[in-house]
């Protein structure tokens, strides 16, 4: 235990000492730095856009529910689960998708209780063109519109897509199903939550049953410079003059024309506003697929990005950074971006100046949490209205090591989407 004690610090000290030396590097020698970086811009470029759609698109939340009915939620710390699901559910053959009528409150919950079931999960809707992209389909109804996808496994497989807004099932025909390739997967060494889906308000959520240990963890972070972000979105591979105006708080740089970069380094944070949009109505579908490819402009990096969230008022999509399966909440007040399609023609992109490089060893204990409905109650106790709570999920408080200001602590919590924000459940008991 003492050996285990000195050598985690140790481990970190040299990690970190390894980030200066390259920094130093860096700093002793910027001639030869800019050389390199402009030689591999295109290279760098490329690494970032190669994360496709499909990817950034896949579900959130994987719940499995055996004969008996109990459910789990599932995450595989080694790879990627919900990858592995989707290719194999990319090997069914679907055909056509229709919609179960009939559907009451009580039979919607079956659906989600299902025994020897898979639910795949999102965190806000997405259309089914999102789920031909991701799972490699054509179904028709592309502008159908669901939040979690539930795969039967019992002597009769089936799929049925479920919208819990409009608590509607959509059942997707499939020809020759093939399970043994998603039995595999659940036998696998995966990290298991005892859960039980129940309905909060307006929508459903997996319940932890029981008090939960979560891992926590140290990474080394990247903050990339104002002038990578200039190049990408005022440049824009062009020779514009670019004007820069320093504020106390921020700095303000310009096209002249209609473009906007504000850089809040002290928070960390950017905010990109582009007024050259054409003022053309954007459906649901086409909203996804264009606030996708503005995360891709803005460059920041793409490997663990996920789509977490979608306002249809302020026609505004949320990218989140996920860690071990569990998403990332305050790695800037937005996650890690934020896409807003104003009507007007207007856009803005806010996104966090840093990312996550590689994981350094930590001293930090594994965190025990109460269960959801414990969590409910503490905060009714406390006086917060049950009513205001939309969602509570498991996720990562990001905050800046003590040891190094290169190194990020990441320390499991509860997050509650109260009265229409995320916020950690003890600074709200506070």
């Amino acid at each position: 235990m003492k050996i285990t004690k000195i050598l985690l610090p140790l481990g970190l000290t040299v990690a970190v000492a390894v980030s200066i030396t390259f920094s130093a590097l860096i700093w002793t020698n910027p001639a030869q730095y800019e050389h390199n970086r402009q030689r591999s811009s295109n290279a760098q470029t490329t690494e970032i856009n190669a994360r496709p759609q499909r990817d950034v698109f896949l579900p959130t939340q994987v719940v499995s529910t055996d004969a008996n009915g109990n459910q789990e939620l599932l995450n595989n710390r080694k790879i990627n689960l919900t990858t592995e699901l989707r290719e194999a559910l990319s090997k069914w053959k679907l055909g056509r998708l229709t919609r179960v009528s009939g559907v009451t409150h009580a039979k919607y919950m079956g659906y989600l209780q299902q025994k020897d079931s898979l639910l795949l999960s999102y965190a806000s809707p997405v259309d089914v063109k999102t789920f031909n992209t991701v799972f490699g389909s054509k179904l028709s109804r592309t502008s159908t519109q669901f939040s979690r996808i539930m795969v039967s496994l019992g002597d009769q497989p089936a799929l049925y897509l479920l919208d819990d807004r409009k608590q509607t099932v959509y059942k997707v025909r499939v020809r020759q199903p093939d399970v043994s390739a998603l039995r595999k997967i659940l036998k696998e060494n995966l990290f298991r939550i005892n859960v039980k889906m129940q309905w909060l308000n307006d929508t459903a959520m997996a319940y932890v049953t029981s008090r939960v240990t979560v891992p926590s963890y140290s990474y080394l972070v990247n903050q990339q410079s104002s002038d990578y972000f200039t190049t990408r979105l005022l440049n824009n591979g062009e020779s514009t003059n670019v004007t820069a105006k320093k504020n106390k708080d921020n700095t303000i740089y310009s096209d002249g024309t209609s473009r906007q970069l504000t850089i809040y380094n002290k928070l960390g944070m950017a905010l990109f506003e582009d007024y050259s949009a054409l003022q053309t109505s954007l459906s649901f579908g086409q909203q996804l697929t264009t606030s996708y490819k503005a995360v891709k402009s803005v460059g920041i990096p793409m490997e663990n990005l996920r789509y977490y969230g979608y306002s249809p008022s302020k026609r505004t999509m949320i990218y989140r950074s996920f860690v071990e399966g569990f998403p990332i909440f305050n790695q800037s007040n937005y996650g890690a971006a934020r896409i807003q399609l104003l009507s007007q023609g207007v856009r803005r992109y806010n996104f966090s100046l840093y990312s996550l490089q590689v994981p350094v060893p930590n001293d930090k204990r594994s965190v025990t949490l109460p269960g959801t409905q414990a969590v409910i109650d503490q905060l009714s106790s406390a006086g917060y209205s049950k009513k205001k709570i939309s969602s509570i999920q498991l996720g990562y408080q990001w905050a800046t090591s003590s040891a190094s200001d290169k190194v990020v602590d990441l320390t499991p919590t509860w997050y509650v989407y109260y009265n229409g924000s995320w916020k950690n459940y003890t600074q709200l008991l506070k």
